[in-house]
C-alpha cells in the first residue's frame, strides 16, 4: 500500500526519495574521501543501511499527513498492517512496513533494505497520543485566563480526572467575589465560604509552561471615603487618575485551589453551586489554595522588598479586599486585593507576588505542601510537543470523508444570514454602500446525516472495537449543524447506547461551524421560575433519561459558534432595514438590545441561559483566546459594569427630531418614557406588545436593557453579567501552517473577527443620527437635550482621565453579547479512543542484519 499523494504529500515524497539518493551519492563520496579501507562490498553495506534507516521519513511522513491515524480499509475499519517501498538507481530496494497496537497505541516500523545479496533491517516505534488524552491542551505562548465575575454562585474549573491539563504559555486567574471590609486597617475580613473558593484547577498532570499568578490590577487613588482609612493606606502606592500606575495589586476576590483529588474538585464545584458548608470545609482545602504571595510576611506584603526563602501566604481570611469609589467625579469604583503589593519598574512588573517563576522557592514548597509534587509543573519541565496543522492534514480528513463519511464542498439546504457580527462583514458591507454581500449557510440536521460506507453493526461487534475509525463530516463551507430532538445526535442511525459509545466523529471546518442547540423548556423566565436558567442543550439529553451523547471532534481554524435554536438569521432585507448605509458608514437603527425583529422570541424571552456541551472535543488554532474558545451568537449577556454601556443604550433606543423626557424622580441613565414612535414603520424601539417592557408600557425597563435580564437578577442572580457554558470535552489549540497552496486560504490567519458587545473596532459605524442627553451626575459631562451620538461627545468630567480623549466607545452600537462564564469539566472516563493526533519518537532502534 502506497500513501502517495497529490499536493504537499506528493512533493515530501518525492524529496524524501531524493534524499535518500542523495545520501547515497554524498555518502559515497564522503567514503571515498576519506579513504577508508573497505572493500566495495562495505561500502553498500554502509550505504543500504543509511538508505534504510531514512526511508522510515516516508512512511513517517505519510502517517504525519494522516494525524498518525491508520488508513482505512474497504470496510472503514482501521488497517492493522500497512507498507509502502521503493527502488532506487542501480537496484537497491527498501520496504516500510508498519503495524498499529490497538492496546499500546505505538506504531512499529520496520524498515527492509536489499541490495544485491546484502540485507538490512531495522525496527523504530512511534508512540501515539489520541485527542482523548488531554483535558486541555495549548501550544500557544499567550496568556490564559481564568476569571470570574460577580456571581459567587457559579465557579469556573477545570476538571481533569485522569487526564492531562498543558499549556506553553502561562495562566492567571482572579476573580471579584463580593466581600465586607471596613477598610479600617490590614487585617483582612472573612472569606466568604465557599463562594470565593469557586476557580478549581484539577488533573493528573498539570503544566502551565509560563507559570502561574493571580491576575494583576492598578491601585487607583481611592476618593475620599469617611469613617475608612482607605486612602492613607493605599497612598504610598496608588496613583492619581492623570498617572501611570506605579504599584499594581491583585484582582478582586477569588481563591483559586489547585488538587489532585478529583472527588474533592466535583464536590467543591457543587457545594459552589449549592452555596451549602459541607461536606468539605475551609480547612479541608487549605493547603491547596493558591497563594496570594510566594513569600511569608505581614500584609500589606511588598514584592520588591521579599525574600524567595519558601515562605508562601494563602490564608483567605487574611486577605485584604478593598472595594472603593476613584476617579474622583467620574465616580468609577474598584474591588482590589491589596494582600500583597508588587511594584512597577520602567512600565513592567519584574516581582510579582504569586508569579511561580518569580518565587521559585515559595512556589515549590507550596506545591510539596499541597500534595501536588509530580502533579504540577511549570518552566521545571519539558514542553511538550505539538502539531502543525497544514492543508496536508486537511486533504488527508476530506479523502477520510469522501471514503468513510460526508463532504459538503457547497451550500447544502442553505439559508441566507449576513454576517452582522463579523468586522469583515461590516467593513464590507460598508463599503459596498448596503449593498448583498451576505452569505449562505449550509444547515446540517445530524438526525439526518448519512455517511459513505457506514455500517453501523460494526460499532457493537466485539471482534472490531479496536478497529474501528473515526468517520469525518468534513465541509469547505459556512455549516451549522444541528441538534433537533430532545436526546442528541443521529438517533436514528446510532439507536443504541452501545453503539453511540463507540462511534467517533469528527466535523472538520475550513470556515465558520456553528453548533445550533437544543431546548427543552421552552417557558420564560418572565412568566415562571425567573430563578432558573433555561437550558441549550447541544449533543447532550436535554430530558436526562441517559441516553449518550456522540464521541465528537471538531477541527477548524476558526472560533466555533453556539446558536440557540431559536436563533433568526439576518437576512438582507433585515439589514438594508435596520442597518442602512449612509455615506460609507452603517448607521444602524436598532442594536442587539433592542433588536426585536431577531431576539423577541430568543433573548428578550429567555435572557441568561445555559449552554451545555458534551463529549465534543475541541482542536482549533493556538492564535484564538484560550478563555474564550466559543462565540455565543446573539444576545446572552446584559447589563455589565461599565459606564460607556449607559450613553450607548440611550442613543440606539433615540430617533431623528425626537427626544426623551424623563421620568419622574429618575435620571435618563435609568428610564425615560416610552415615546410615541414604538409604532413607528422600522422603529428603533420594540412595540409595546414586546417581552422587552414585560408589560411596562409607560416606561422604558432600566437602563433600556430587555427586562428579562432585570426580572433574572431580582430572582437571586444578583449582579449576575453572563450566561455558562457548561463544556465537558477535551480542547487542544495548536498551530496552523501558513503556507498556502494556490486557491486555499492561509489557515493561519482567521477569516472572522467576533465584535462582542461595544468592541466594533469603530470606524464602520456611525451613530450621528442618533441624540441623547446626559443629566447624570456620573462619569460623563452634561449634555443637552438632542445631543448629536458623535464620537466626541462623551466627555469624561475629570478632563485628566483617558488622557483628556472623548469615551468614543460609548458611541457604539452593541452587535453581539455573548460573554460567559466557562466551566470545563472531563467527560466521562470511557471517553476514549477519539483518534490520533501527535507522534512522538521513542529512542528505540533495533538492527538486524
Amino acid at each position: 500500500m502506497t500513501f502517495n499523494r497529490l499536493g504537499q504529500s506528493t512533493l515530501l515524497f518525492v524529496t524524501v526519495l531524493c534524499a535518500i539518493g542523495t545520501i547515497f551519492v554524498l555518502s559515497s563520496a564522503d567514503i571515498h574521501k576519506r579513504n577508508y579501507d573497505y572493500k566495495t562490498k562495505d561500502y553498500d553495506q554502509v550505504l543500504l543501511n543509511e538508505v534504510t534507516t531514512s526511508a522510515f521519513a516516508v512512511m513517517e511522513a505519510a502517517l504525519q499527513r494522516r494525524l498518525w491515524e491508520p488508513p482505512p480499509d474497504n470496510s472503514c475499519l482501521k488497517s492493522e498492517d500497512f507498507n509502502v517501498e521503493g527502488e532506487l538507481n542501480g537496484g537497491m530496494k527498501w520496504k516500510v512496513s508498519a503495524k498499529y497496537n490497538f492496546t499500546t497505541k505505538n506504531y512499529e516500523l520496520i524498515s527492509e533494505g536489499q541490495y544485491r545479496d546484502l540485507k538490512a533491517f531495522y525496527i523504530k516505534r512511534i508512540k501515539i497520543l489520541d485527542v482523548s488524552d488531554y483535558l486541555l491542551f495549548s501550544s500557544s505562548p499567550n496568556t490564559m485566563t481564568l476569571r470570574r465575575l460577580y456571581n459567587e454562585k457559579f465557579p469556573t474549573a477545570l476538571i481533569a480526572r485522569d487526564r492531562r491539563i498543558y499549556t506553553k504559555g502561562p495562566l492567571q486567574f482572579g476573580g471579584n467575589i463580593p466581600r465586607h471590609n471596613d477598610h479600617l486597617n490590614w487585617a483582612g475580613s472573612a472569606a466568604g465560604w465557599p463562594g470565593e473558593w469557586g476557580t478549581i484547577i484539577q488533573g493528573d498532570r498539570i503544566q502551565f509552561g509560563g507559570g502561574m499568578q493571580y491576575i494583576q490590577y492598578s491601585m487607583n487613588k481611592p476618593n475620599p471615603t469617611p469613617g475608612t482609612n482607605i486612602e492613607a493606606m493605599l497612598a504610598p502606592y496608588d496613583n492619581a487618575i492623570d498617572e501611570p500606575p506605579t504599584h499594581h495589586s491583585q484582582f478582586g476576590a477569588a481563591t483559586t485551589v489547585v488538587t489532585r483529588d478529583y472527588n474533592k474538585a466535583q464536590t467543591l464545584k457543587q457545594q459552589v453551586i449549592d452555596a451549602t458548608p459541607g461536606p468539605l470545609t475551609k480547612a479541608s482545602v487549605a493547603s491547596e489554595v493558591y497563594p496570594i504571595a510566594l513569600f511569608g510576611g505581614t500584609p500589606p506584603l511588598l514584592s520588591w522588598t521579599a525574600s524567595d526563602t519558601g515562605a508562601y501566604f494563602n490564608n483567605p481570611d487574611r486577605y485584604s479586599i478593598f472595594n472603593y469609589g476613584w476617579g474622583g467625579t467620574n465616580y468609577f469604583g474598584v474591588r482590589l486585593d491589596a494582600t500583597c503589593i508588587s511594584r512597577v519598574d520602567a512600565g513592567t512588573t519584574k516581582k510579582i507576588c504569586s508569579n511561580s517563576e518569580h518565587f521559585p522557592r515559595g512556589f515549590a514548597q507550596w506545591r510539596k505542601d499541597a500534595g501536588l509534587e509530580g502533579t504540577l509543573f511549570t518552566a521545571d519541565a519539558e514542553e511538550i510537543p505539538a502539531p502543525t496543522l497544514n492543508w496536508d492534514n486537511m486533504e488527508a480528513l476530506e479523502e477520510d470523508a469522501r471514503a468513510c463519511g460526508a463532504v459538503i464542498s457547497a451550500p447544502t439546504n442553505p439559508y441566507t444570514d449576513c454576517d452582522v457580527w463579523d468586522l469583515s462583514f461590516q467593513q464590507k458591507y460598508a463599503a459596498a454602500s448596503g449593498s448583498n454581500v451576505c452569505g449562505q449557510v449550509s444547515a446540517v440536521d445530524m438526525n439526518s446525516l448519512t455517511l459513505t460506507n457506514f455500517n453501523p453493526a460494526q460499532l457493537t461487534n466485539p471482534a472490531l472495537k479496536e478497529r474501528l475509525l473515526r468517520r469525518v463530516l468534513y465541509t469547505k463551507v459556512p455549516t451549522e449543524i444541528r441538534q433537533s430532538t430532545s436526546q442528541g445526535l443521529m438517533l436514528g442511525a446510532l439507536s443504541t447506547n452501545a453503539a453511540r459509545k463507540n462511534f467517533s466523529l469528527w466535523v472538520v471546518s475550513e470556515d465558520t461551524l456553528a453548533l445550533k442547540g437544543y431546548q427543552q423548556d421552552n417557558t420564560s423566565p418572565l412568566d415562571t421560575d425567573p430563578a432558573r436558567m433555561r437550558e441549550v442543550v447541544f449533543n447532550a439529553d436535554a430530558t436526562n433519561a441517559g441516553r449518550e451523547p456522540l464521541p465528537m471532534v471538531i477541527l477548524s481554524p476558526e472560533r466555533v459558534h453556539l446558536l440557540s435554536p431559536q436563533y433568526v438569521p439576518a437576512s438582507i432585507n433585515y439589514l438594508q432595514n435596520y442597518w442602512p448605509v449612509v455615506n460609507g458608514k452603517i448607521r444602524p437603527v436598532v442594536h442587539n438590545y433592542t433588536d426585536y425583529v431577531r431576539q423577541e422570541n430568543d433573548g428578550f424571552r429567555y435572557g441568561y441561559r445555559t449552554f451545555r456541551l458534551e463529549n465534543i472535543s475541541l482542536v482549533t488554532n493556538a492564535n484564538i483566546d484560550t478563555s474564550n474558545p466559543f462565540v455565543l451568537r446573539g444576545l446572552w449577556s446584559g447589563p455589565d459594569s461599565t459606564a460607556n454601556q449607559f450613553p450607548s443604550n440611550m442613543c440606539m433606543v433615540s430617533m431623528a427630531g425626537s427626544t426623551l423626557t424623563p421620568v419622574p424622580g429618575n435620571d435618563l441613565l435609568a428610564t425615560a418614557q416610552i415615546p410615541a414612535y414604538h409604532s413607528a414603520p422600522n422603529s428603533p424601539i420594540p412595540p409595546l406588545s414586546s417581552r422587552y417592557y414585560n408589560g411596562n408600557t409607560s416606561q422604558f425597563p432600566r437602563s433600556y436593557y430587555p427586562s428579562v435580564f432585570w426580572v433574572q437578577r431580582a430572582a437571586g442572580m444578583g449582579n449576575r453579567e453572563e450566561s455558562d457554558l457548561i463544556y465537558s470535552g477535551i480542547r487542544m489549540y495548536t498551530a496552523f501552517d501558513s503556507f498556502t497552496p494556490t486557491g486555499k486560504r492561509n489557515l493561519n490567519v482567521p477569516l472572522h473577527t467576533v465584535t462582542d458587545t461595544r468592541g466594533n473596532y469603530s470606524s464602520q459605524f456611525s451613530l450621528e443620527h442618533k441624540n441623547l442627553q446626559w443629566t447624570s451626575s456620573s462619569y460623563y459631562k452634561p449634555t443637552a437635550a438632542g445631543t448629536a451620538c458623535l464620537p466626541s461627545t462623551m466627555q469624561f468630567k475629570e478632563a485628566s482621565y483617558n488622557s483628556g480623549l472623548p469615551d468614543t466607545t460609548a458611541m457604539q452600537p452593541t452587535i453581539n453579547n455573548g460573554r460567559y462564564i466557562f466551566v470545563h469539566a472531563d467527560p466521562p472516563v470511557d471517553y476514549r479512543n477519539l483518534g490520533s493526533i501527535i507522534g512522538i519518537d521513542q529512542p528505540i532502534l533495533e538492527t538486524r542484519q
